[in-house]
């Protein structure tokens, strides 16, 4: 499913609707076969403080006990990689089953919203393995028939908004399917921020504007690459598919670089690419580029998740490229890399 915003796992639904601020306990019981003694990490949103937990297994058993005045989520995490989400409210006692080899759809009871979730996943079974159209119909679907299910906020953001090339329309509609109380809920507002986002990023839009220092602290912009065409793409040093992709787009640079043999001296140059990288550590994110020999520009700002660029060009996973002309026009966004380098080519051809 690639890397996505860290904000997002931590970033949980808080719904609405106690009467009462009282704090009472949530105990989460589990029996995971081949768990074995390992330790499962915990991530959540209380609605005032993120939270990391951990969670130590005995023999396959676990328990764990938090404390809450509102209903919400958290996200388990097995063998570091797995993740799978928790919904509970004040006093539920959850009990998880399952086992390793499972581990993307274990049976939750204690909640009504688990029961939907885990209903619903073993249904489709295989879920990573079906075609975008054919989930997003079982999505849509799903919602309709639990339009107030924490649930459904879940799998629209899961499955279809962090999808390669989301189909925003699809969202809205999805979106105005739910309940008015679900809709006013602060992640699903965020989710129609992202949307409206990702609309001004689409193809033959014009992106936002962004002023981001390099290594040196030089601010670079795309106004200020002087550049034909600009490939931005967006990555991290601790993203293991952003590092991946490195030498895709070495390829890319390649591929590309026979056209700059032709190019006149006060010509614009045909390619500029950009890096923005979604660091907050400077030097892990020097030490990437030299190991990985980045081509072209590269800036970040330090600033992760939280940075502006991520909201402004609607960035909720890693890695994103879009591929934009002198003036700032979108041409594509999240191309298949391979396709990239034919699409490069091709307007390389065009002069």
């Amino acid at each position: 499913m690639g890397k996505y915003c860290f904000g997002m796992l931590l970033g949980v639904i808080v719904m609405s609707g106690c009467n009462s601020n009282k704090i009472e306990n949530v105990s989460i019981t589990g029996h995971i076969k081949g768990l074995g003694n390992d330790t499962i990490y915990v991530y959540g949103v209380n609605g005032f403080y993120n939270f990391i937990d951990s969670i130590y297994v005995k023999e396959d058993k676990f328990f764990y006990t938090l404390q809450t005045d509102t209903a919400g989520k958290i996200t388990l995490f097995f063998n570091e990689t797995q993740a799978y989400p928790i919904f509970f409210n004040k006093k539920d006692k959850i009990l998880i089953e399952g086992d390793t080899e499972h581990l993307n759809m274990p049976t939750v009871k204690g909640n009504p919203t688990n029961e939907e979730l885990g209903a619903f996943l073993r249904k489709v079974q295989n879920i990573e393995e079906l075609s975008k159209n054919t989930l997003e119909e079982k999505i849509d679907s799903f919602v309709h028939k639990n339009q107030s299910s924490p649930a459904s906020v879940y799998l629209l953001d899961t499955y279809l908004t962090r999808e390669w090339q989301p189909n925003d329309k699809k969202i809205k509609q999805i979106i105005g399917a739910m309940t008015a109380k679900l809709q006013d809920d602060p992640y699903v507002e965020r989710l129609k921020t992202y949307v409206n986002q990702l609309e001004k990023t689409k193809k033959e839009e014009m992106i936002p504007s962004f002023s981001i220092p390099d290594a040196n602290g030089k601010k670079i912009s795309y106004a200020t690459l002087d550049s034909k065409y600009i490939l931005i793409y967006f990555w991290a040093s601790w993203d293991e598919e952003s590092r991946l992709t490195h030498e895709k787009l070495r390829k890319v640079n390649q591929a590309y670089a026979k056209y700059r043999k032709e190019e006149k001296k006060g010509e614009k140059k045909e390619l500029a690419i950009v890096g923005i990288s979604l660091d907050v550590d400077k030097e892990s994110w020097k030490r990437a580029i030299k190991k990985d020999t980045l081509a072209g520009k590269q800036v970040c700002d330090l600033g992760g998740w939280n940075s502006n660029v991520v909201q402004q060009y609607a960035v909720e996973k890693l890695p994103v490229n879009i591929l934009v002309n002198s003036a700032g026009k979108v041409i594509e966004r999240d191309m298949e890399w391979d396709s990239l380098s034919v699409k490069l080519s091709n307007l390389g051809k065009e002069k």
